[in-house]
């Protein structure tokens, strides 16, 4: 839902930087613990690797998790099973042991990757709310509430290019223009959303399980007192989720920039 949100299973910024320390750690461990692997007792060895696994996991996301899992398997056979500094095993409760670390590894992996999702998305849903909030206040007090909307959308769904458009005897005005602007907005070419943010069918997108904005843009009817009055357009950065948290979002603030476009016709 924002830019934090990108519903993918590739490695971010962040990922990789833990899928990298979760790398360098497996092989610490394997290093450190090589000298004592007579007496250490290897399941202990193996709840160190998993530790790391559901580290890397949990903060760095799915393909993190699954690359710490990957790493710790490799380093635990190279120096923990026999013959050892080889990726070789000749014992088939070794190999028993290195698949069972590979497995764990892997399905820790993919609830780290929903705990994150999840995290991530609460916490897109506070920001939603608290921008709602402020653009209350700012209709409230006759403040800049194209703008406010604008910049907020932008910021909360990762945006390319948001605009505010509002009739005019000579057609639309645009009112907010931020983003990429050097491009004339062709509304013929966006997906119209409805009035409660839904996307129209035949323009649905799915990515990984999760429904996503047209990359081409949309564009949501201002309508206030049954009458439109101009048009709220978004146009994503990347492939933003629309759930419907998303989507109610989008549509309360269009009917809060219509209704404060009105108040300021009749002053």
């Amino acid at each position: 839902m924002t830019s934090k949100l990108r519903q993918r299973t590739s490695l971010d910024g962040e990922g990789v930087v833990w899928a990298v320390g979760a790398f360098v750690a497996s092989l610490l461990i394997g290093l450190l613990v090589e000298p004592f692997r007579g007496t250490i007792g290897l399941e202990n060895v193996v709840i160190m690797y998993l530790v790391v696994v559901v580290a890397a996991a949990a903060i760095g996301g799915r393909a993190a998790g699954i690359v710490a899992a990957v790493s710790a398997a490799l380093a635990y056979d190279f120096f923990l099973t026999s013959p050892y500094h080889t990726l070789a095993i000749d014992s088939l409760a070794q190999v028993i042991t290195v698949v069972l670390l590979l497995a764990t590894g892997v399905v820790v992996s993919i609830g780290g990757r929903v705990r994150r999702r999840s995290a991530a998305a609460a916490a897109a849903h506070a920001e939603a709310i608290r921008l709602l909030h402020q653009l209350t206040q700012a209709t409230a007090a006759g403040g800049p509430v194209d703008r406010v909307a604008a910049e907020g959308l932008r910021e909360l769904l990762g945006a390319r290019r948001v605009s505010v458009l509002h009739r005019s005897p000579a057609g639309f005005a645009v009112t907010v223009d931020i983003g990429e602007t050097h491009a004339p907005l062709d509304l013929e070419a966006l997906t119209h959303l409805d009035r409660e943010g839904r996307i129209p069918s035949g323009h649905h997108r799915v990515l990984d399980g999760f429904m996503v904005l047209p990359l081409e843009g949309v564009a949501i009817d201002l309508v206030a007192r049954q009458q439109p009055v101009g048009y709220l357009v978004v146009i994503p950065g990347h492939d933003v989720a629309a759930d419907r948290t998303t989507r109610l979002a989008v549509a309360a603030m269009a009917n809060q920039v219509a209704v404060a476009a009105t108040e300021r016709s009749q002053r």
